[in-house]
């Protein structure tokens, strides 16, 4: 028996992408890239990634 698809499944890759950018951003994990050691460029790639992520979010977040 297929179990009924919920309502808020269409928004989980968006909240997951959404979580994903809060532990970027908002933590003291930030450190690890903003560091004076880290190379310059560092900052831009983990925006790319997060950018990347939302577009598989969009892609996958509609109906199958």
């Amino acid at each position: 028996m297929k179990r009924p698809s919920e309502p808020d499944a269409p928004a989980m890759p968006s909240l997951l992408v959404f979580a994903i950018a809060v532990l970027l951003f908002g933590s003291p994990l930030r450190r690890v890239w903003l560091s004076e050691e880290a190379p310059g460029y560092l900052p831009f790639v983990v925006w790319l990634g997060v950018i990347a992520l939302g577009g598989w979010a969009a892609r996958h977040g509609g109906d199958p």
